[in-house]
């Protein structure tokens, strides 16, 4: 009968029953015979002898276990060095000797005295872990003659248990070295707790490394990924889980075994299971009928042990051990993968509550930073991805950061917080709070704060974030740092690094907020800088810290497709009059304001001319930049041929209309002055303004006229414009046929010939169906003033003809559209043909919200086809 103060465990397996057998004196010796293959050395001890028999589970490059070197051991987490050596010196070397050959006196010795040490630890962590004899548990394989017994590492749930007991960081420095020796688990075992899994931290790294030409504090995710830095944990490979919080499980409790009848109750035979639905709390598990073996809340601070009984697995009893001060219970789920769920589920719990308390009441900050990175590395590596899971290791880091504050070395020690939580901070969305702490360390010791650890973050704050107003210190956060990437000797090459890592190395960014959020950050930047400061700019020291924000603006219209982003944010103008009127930043504006200019897309280059809204500010950059009186601090010369290329991008693709020369007229002494410096685009408006009678009275039309004979190039422009309107007089004479049909191949080049071949005063209908025309042919059409009928069926006629056409065609009845690429740009230009009667848009783009707009401004509308539209 064993005694009061020795245990004895339950044995969960009565089929081996025979393998496993438990002594009640730890130091009785056992009867067996082993024989070494090699002869064992004369002089040697019991233990030394038993670990001379072992020497093959002990030596590197063993057949039964082969010791890795590369990996930190789960022992290394210790502090005090062992008193054996875990590395063999030579490893090439044969250490099996012959029979004839005797061994070195003083290797044998060393070798011996190592295996006899982890021998003994071996036996101590057995005692400590109930299990009496560890060595029975090995797999036995005699020969056939009996004479020679080897061991074999054989895996038992005794592995499991040591594997959850050191990610639990309860382990004595012997039962770590236990895990050492004991072999991985299969693939249909659970694997260990990820707690146990070390990584060097960044805060080793010194601060050299943070800057250079390359900084890594600017590292691409996309190279991260693709291949994971040194030292950064990762989960192990398998299958993902959700945190458990509610589920039906089957309970079985009994007590540890302290006398023969208990542990025959304790048997499978006699055990009751019972099944309850349990809910995970977030400080104890419960049943929803609190009765029977669950009648009181479990609560995870009594949990001693929580591992999976994988060995009865093949008997589809999928089960977990939680081992309490008292007693042990057993939850058996349906599947494994619920299963292995729960388990995760409870070690999270588990371990959390223990990081919270010793986290928050431990004083010592060098032990908070070790165990805040056995926090991390537990966050990073647990197959469980939740959005709970991501929120509680935040808040820890978050209070944790929060701690005296007001203290003078809060920054150092915000600083090696967020050193060691740089892996956490780069896989997780950080909250606001944590945003405002972060930006407060920016803010106090920009040059030395982590900004390597802080990277990370910043990116996933500019990728992910939908709304800076709803998140305010997310936008500080991500100016702070920025600021504190410009404070640096090599500020500006690493505020350019950042912008090509957040736009990363493909030709489109893959992140769509990215471009959004980083420029709202540059603008509220610039505008909380020069919000209140006087019209009459003064330059100072303090324009630097806010440079760098207009060079990121800069920075961003050199990739295609953010300048587009960059061209709607800044229409219409976003700065304050004071912003603009400083040269550096004006510089820098025009650089931005020029790539906009030259940009082909319709989509880009247009956010440079009027906008609709109304605002204190310029409503357009035309305006901003006018030449008579400019707001951005450029210099004449610059503004002049700023202005000319933004107009010359227009007119050529989009804004050739009547209707913008007419909003432009007051700008007529800016097309004057520019039009003296020899540009073209200038040159050319006043000319249309002529030629379409935009410009009204004959005071504007001598002026008009004097600009263009200031140059040698304008004097070219007006001799084409007397030739075009003598031709003009030509075609408008009475004459020539009412009615005319183009062929099915004519094309843009057959109508300018048709229109340029005589009188076409008295043309009423024209026919242009099935011809391969475009809206080129609009500036030739527009010259027919008595037109009444025009067919475009099947033809290639777009938006900007369609508008063209509405402007001057004023006396339009009958217009037939049908299968053209027209859209709702151009039907709803056609609102200005008050005189229409008939329209025919059959098979276009055409949306019942324009449909019913035309109807309301065209009241005279008597026929209409809106047949294979959405409006029908």
């Amino acid at each position: 009968m064993p005694s009061d103060s020795q245990e004895i465990n339950v044995d969960l397996y009565p089929n081996e029953h025979s393998a496993i057998k438990n002594e009640t004196n730890d130091v009785k010796k056992e009867d067996v015979k082993y024989v070494a293959s090699n002869g064992a050395p004369v002089g040697l001890n019991a233990d030394q002898r038993i670990a001379f028999a072992l020497r093959d589970f002990l030596v590197d490059g063993s057949p039964s276990m082969v010791l890795e070197d590369d990996g930190p051991s789960p022992s290394s987490t210790i502090d005090y060095k062992l008193p054996y050596i875990d590395e063999i010196g030579d490893t090439g070397s044969d250490i099996i000797q012959s029979d004839g050959e005797q061994p070195q006196n003083h290797e044998t010795d060393e070798v011996l005295n190592n295996a006899a040490c982890r021998l003994r630890r071996w036996r101590a962590a057995s005692r400590k872990l109930r299990r009496p004899r560890i060595i029975n548990n090995l797999n036995t394989n005699s020969d056939c003659n009996g004479l020679v017994k080897s061991f074999n590492a054989g895996h038992t749930d005794l592995a499991d248990r040591l594997r959850s007991l050191a990610a639990a960081s309860n382990m004595s420095a012997s039962a770590g070295e236990l895990l050492s020796l004991a072999p991985p688990p299969p693939a249909a075992t659970a694997p260990p707790s990820p707690g146990c899994l070390l990584t060097p931290s960044l805060a080793d790294q010194s601060a050299a490394e943070y800057f250079g030409s390359s900084p890594e504090c600017c590292t691409d995710s996309s190279v991260s990924k693709s291949g994971n830095l040194t030292g950064t944990p990762a989960p192990p490979p398998g299958p993902r889980y959700k945190l458990a919080i509610e589920g039906s499980l089957r309970v079985c409790c009994f007590q540890h075994t302290r006398t023969v009848v208990d542990k025959i109750l304790a048997a499978k035979f006699f055990r009751r299971w019972e099944t309850h639905v349990l809910c995970m709390l977030d400080d104890h598990v419960i049943s929803k009928t609190p009765s029977g073996l669950l009648e009181r809340p479990l609560s995870y601070s009594c949990m001693q042990e929580v591992y999976c009984i994988s060995r009865w697995d093949p008997a589809r009893k999928y089960c977990l051990r939680i081992v309490m001060p008292h007693g042990s219970l057993l939850l058996q789920a349906n599947d494994a993968y619920t299963r292995d769920q729960w388990y995760y589920s409870i070690v999270w719990r588990r371990n959390m509550i223990r990081y919270r308390n010793f986290l928050t009441k431990s004083v010592r900050r060098e032990v908070v930073l070790k165990e805040l990175k056995n926090m991390v590395d537990f966050a990073m590596t647990t197959p469980l991805q939740d959005e709970s899971v991501t929120r509680a290791p935040l808040q820890i880091l978050t209070d944790l950061i929060s701690e005296e504050k007001e203290s003078p070395g809060w920054e150092e020690w915000a600083e090696n917080i967020s050193s060691v939580a740089a892996p956490l901070l780069a896989e997780r969305c950080v909250n606001g709070e944590l945003c405002a702490l972060l930006a407060r360390l920016c803010r106090h010791r920009p040059r030395s704060a982590p900004l390597p650890a802080l990277a990370p973050p910043v990116r996933r704050v500019l990728t992910r974030n939908v709304d800076f107003g709803k998140a305010p210190h997310a936008r500080q956060f991500v100016k702070d740092y920025i600021s504190a990437l410009s404070a640096h000797n090599s500020g500006k090459s690493l505020v350019r690094r950042f912008v090509e890592v957040t736009h990363g190395s493909r030709a489109a960014c893959p992140h769509p907020r990215a471009a959004p959020n980083l420029a709202s950050v540059a603008l509220a930047a610039i505008d909380d800088h020069y919000r209140e400061r006087p019209t009459p700019h003064v330059c100072h020291d303090a324009e630097q810290d806010v440079l760098c924000f207009a060079d990121i603006l800069e920075h961003m219209c050199e990739y295609d497709d953010w300048l587009v982003v960059v061209g709607g944010v800044l229409q219409p103008v976003p700065f304050s009059v004071s912003a603009m009127s400083c040269p550096q930043v004006a510089a820098r504006l025009g650089n931005v304001l020029n790539r906009l200019a030259h940009d082909p897309r319709c989509a880009v280059h247009t956010c440079v001319a009027h906008a609709r809204a109304a605002r204190p500010s310029p409503p357009s950059w035309l305006r901003a930049t006018a030449p008579t009186d400019p707001l951005v601090a450029l210099g004449h010369e610059q503004l002049c041929q700023l202005w000319g290329d933004m107009l010359k991008t227009l007119l050529s693709c989009c804004s050739k209309r009547k209707s913008f020369l007419q909003s432009m007229s007051k700008h007529l002494p800016d097309f004057v002055i520019v039009a003296l410096t020899g540009h073209p685009a200038a040159l050319e408006i006043l000319c249309l303004m002529l030629e379409w009678e935009v410009a009204s009275g004959e005071q504007t039309q001598l002026e008009i006229i004097a600009a263009l004979q200031g140059t040698e190039v304008g004097k070219q422009y007006y001799r084409d414009l007397c030739e075009r309107q003598q031709t003009l007089q030509r075609l408008q004479a009475q004459g020539g046929p009412r009615r005319l049909a183009l062929p099915v191949r004519a094309t843009d080049a057959d109508v300018a010939a048709l229109l340029e071949a005589g009188a076409l005063g008295n043309l009423e209908c024209l026919s242009l169906a099935f011809t391969s025309v475009t809206s080129a042919c609009a500036y030739h059409l527009i010259k027919l003033p008595s037109l009444r009928y025009l067919n475009l069926w099947a033809t290639k006629f777009g938006d900007s003809g369609v508008q063209l056409i509405a402007e001057h065609l004023p006396r339009l009845q009958v217009l037939n559209l049908c299968e053209t690429p027209v859209s709702d740009k151009g039907i709803e230009a056609l609102s200005g043909l008050s005189s229409l009667r008939r329209l025919n848009l059959n098979s276009t783009k055409l949306s019942a919200e324009a449909f019913e707009l035309l109807r309301k401004r065209l009241p005279h509308l008597q026929e209409y086809d809106i047949r294979y539209t959405e409006a029908w």
